[in-house]
Order: structure tokens, then sequence, then C-alpha cells
């Protein structure tokens, strides 16, 4: 049995992985959380795994915690996931590619097996991620964007007049509040669109795959064809333990 954990800016979400089936799934918000806490109160009631996959973008700080946290409570070493010149098929366009997100990277090798054909990688969370790779694996390079929650942050803390209050996504906003919601929602979506398509044009058309936190909720919005695969860096963390 497996942990994979997916520990994001603000949200960790993991799978147990058991005979090649998904199981145990949770999710939760950790902004501003105890790792320790956090790890005490998510995992301390799941079947101890024989091991744990995780990928982090959360600091080394979060990294640490929870390492420190498996081996006292598991008896288990941590394995973290991190980006490197090229692994399980795909190689990375970075010259220094330990530095690009270990998120992209899992996402990319999930994505890669599974469809093993030009695709474009599109990561809805705290930013918005995108990249491109060709048929035969060789990552092309990708773009980051402020994801939604960004976006209305920026209005929000760089304004005078723009209250944080919930709205409602809509194209033709009729109140302060609907206008930002709608302005973010409709902004990520054509940089997608818009992104993707300038991407196909130069790299081929491809599968396009969606996934991330706010995947499903931007779906509705865009106007290309898209495959939502929610589970996606779970997919490549999979890929990362069965092939090492």
């Amino acid at each position: 049995m497996i942990l994979l954990a997916d520990v994001g800016n603000s949200r960790i979400k993991w799978v147990v992985l058991e005979q090649g089936v998904f199981r145990l799934r949770g999710q939760a918000d950790h902004r501003r959380e105890d790792w320790t806490e956090f790890a005490d109160r998510q995992w301390s009631r799941l079947p101890p795994p024989t091991r744990a996959l995780v990928v982090s973008v959360a600091g080394p700080t979060a990294c640490a915690a929870l390492a420190e946290w498996m081996e006292r409570a598991w008896a288990i070493k941590a394995e973290f996931a991190v980006s490197t010149a090229a692994a399980q098929g795909i190689r990375n366009s970075y010259t220094e590619p330990e530095r690009m997100g270990a998120d992209r990277w899992v996402a990319m090798i999930a994505a890669w097996n599974l469809t093993r054909q030009t695709c474009y990688v599109i990561d809805c969370g705290t930013a918005l991620t995108i990249d491109a790779l060709a048929a035969n694996g060789q990552h092309l390079g990708g773009v980051i964007v402020p994801g939604m929650r960004l976006m209305r942050e920026a209005l929000y803390q760089e304004t005078q007049q723009i209250p944080p209050e919930a709205g409602e996504s809509q194209l033709f906003g009729q109140s302060t509040r609907d206008c930002v919601w709608g302005g973010a929602t409709h902004a990520v979506a054509a940089a997608i669109d818009g992104i993707t398509e300038r991407m196909m044009a130069v790299n081929g058309v491809g599968v396009r795959l969606l996934t991330g936190g706010d995947a499903a909720r931007i779906s509705p919005y865009l106007l290309g064809r898209y495959r939502l695969e929610p589970d996606l860096i779970f997919h490549g963390l999979r890929v990362i333990a069965e092939q090492g």
C-alpha cells in the first residue's frame, strides 16, 4: 500500500494506491497550518502505508515536517518527486531542470504515459500552468499565469474600492463583485484557449489535458475540446512508484 500525496500552494490531496487502484481519498486546505498538526489530524487514522510518494511545491519546511511525521508515525522515509533532465519517457526543456515545479514535471510524466502523443498539460491551481509535450516526449516549454484566486486577490489588495466579496462568474456582471469573479474566470478561460491554440499552431494538434483544483470550475467556460484528468498528478506518482 502506497500513499500518494500532492502538496500544493494551498491544498493537499492524497490517495492510497493498493493493487493498482486509488483508494481512501482525501483533501484539505493547509494554508496557515502547522504541518505536524495537519498530518496528525488528516493521516493518523490511515492504515500505515509501506511507501509514501509526495510531490510538493509548499517549500522545504513543509517537506521536512511531513517527512519527519511519516518516519515517526509510519516508520517509512517519504520519497519526494523532483524535476530532472529526463524521466519515464519525457525530456525537460529547462537548462536547470531542478528549478521546474515538481508538480508540473509529474503531471507531464502522467500525460505522456497516458497518451503517448502530442499533448498539452493545463494545471488550474493557485497558478495556471500550461506545458507542451511533443509526441516523442520532448518538453517544448510552457507558461505560468496567475490563477483565478490570485487575480481576484490582486484586485482586492491593490485597489481601494473593491472589497473581497464572493460573486458569480458572469460574462455581463452587473455588480462589482460579479465583475471581478467573471473577469478572473473568463480571463483564465481565454488564456487557456488562446495559449493552447497558439501552441498547437506551432507544435501541432494534440490532446489537451485539464487538471488541478479549479479544472472542473473553469471547464464550462472553455471553447476548445479538453480532457478532464483530475487524478493526473496521482497517475504520474504511480508511474514513478512503479517504474522507479
